[in-house]
């Protein structure tokens, strides 16, 4: 009687057209089932069919992998936590009691077109000079050691006498190190578009966070209101209230859009340097016959993507 289809064993040394074929027929051939052939469902080992003690074997061996992974914490369930832990571990903002913005606080920025926060992702690295990792704007408004930035000071003698942030004063974004990646602070950082170095997305002007302060890494808070711009150079920032902040090297601005940007965090949102104004007709040329403005004063407005608040522990900013 033949047996059912499904439990076929198919001795391949006893079939083989080989002259030597009847030195082989002794010893044990491997056996398959149709469904291991084929590549479908398999019996368990329990089944004395086909390669069970294989099959057996394989099982105990992947056992014995998973659990040396457990125990040393390499999961990818586990190593995806304590990524997240670490990155999302609470940090305190600084308080600007007399509303003024100051160096040296913890602060946080939120764009005004992404409703994101910046913040800093150490496992999404990128090739420079220097090690350099991705910026983003997350929605997560609980302040963390990856979206919480100091205020740094680039020149001490830069004709302000006080501490006090001043509207085209040259300044840095420093993040602070955490976790088993960042090994120093890091400075918010861009250059010019290149074939090598762009956002990923929108191919603007790549924003990132690099491990040396340069003159890449230098910034300026600007008034948002093109109007007012010249007026308020020099004058304190409010904290609480919103700016533009432009690169200082490309003159280009900060910016963030509904760009979706997924990491380990989920879906984030892009960050890049471009300028984003208005398309109207500001009458220039006009403006200059008449003596009013010369060629060097901007008439064009502010894109939301170019706005950013900064976030203090006293002034939200909503």
């Amino acid at each position: 009687s033949q047996s059912a289809p499904d439990i076929l064993a198919f001795p391949i040394a006893a079939h083989s057209a080989s002259p030597f074929a009847g030195a082989r027929s002794s010893e044990a051939a491997m056996q398959f089932t149709p469904q291991q052939l084929t590549g479908g469902p398999r019996f368990h080992h329990r089944t004395r069919i086909g390669n069970w003690s294989e099959d057996q074997e394989l099982e105990e061996i992947r056992l014995k992998d998973f659990l040396a992974q457990k125990e040393g914490g390499h999961l990818r369930v586990t190593a995806k936590q304590r990524q997240l832990e670490e990155c999302l571990r609470p940090e305190q903002l600084s308080a600007s009691r007399d509303g003024a913005l100051r160096f040296g606080q913890k602060v946080m920025l939120l764009n005004q077109q992404s409703k994101g926060y910046l913040s800093v992702n150490p496992y999404d690295e990128v090739t420079k000079d220097y090690a350099a990792i991705m910026l983003t704007t997350t929605t997560r408004q609980e302040p963390s050691v990856r979206n919480v930035l100091i205020i740094e000071r680039v020149d001490e003698n830069d004709g302000f006498d006080d501490d006090v942030v001043h509207y085209g004063q040259n300044v840095r974004c420093v993040i602070m190190p955490f976790g088993e990646r960042m090994g120093g602070p890091t400075y918010m950082h861009s250059e010019m578009v290149t074939a090598l170095a762009a956002a990923k997305f929108s191919r603007h002007q790549e924003v990132t966070a690099l491990a040396a302060p340069s003159g890449e890494t230098k910034w300026q808070f600007l008034y948002p209101d093109v109007r007012l711009r010249l007026e308020m150079e020099g004058e304190p920032v409010p904290a609480g209230s919103p700016l533009a902040v432009r690169h200082v090297q490309t003159g280009s601005f900060l910016a963030s859009d509904e760009i979706p940007y997924a990491n380990i965090f989920g879906s984030e949102m892009e960050v890049h340097c471009f300028a984003y104004q208005s398309l109207n007709k500001t009458q220039n040329l006009v403006g200059e016959k008449k003596g009013d403005i010369t060629g060097d004063v901007p008439l064009r407005r502010q894109g939301l993507p170019n706005v950013w608040t900064v976030r203090t522990a006293t002034h939200d900013g909503e």
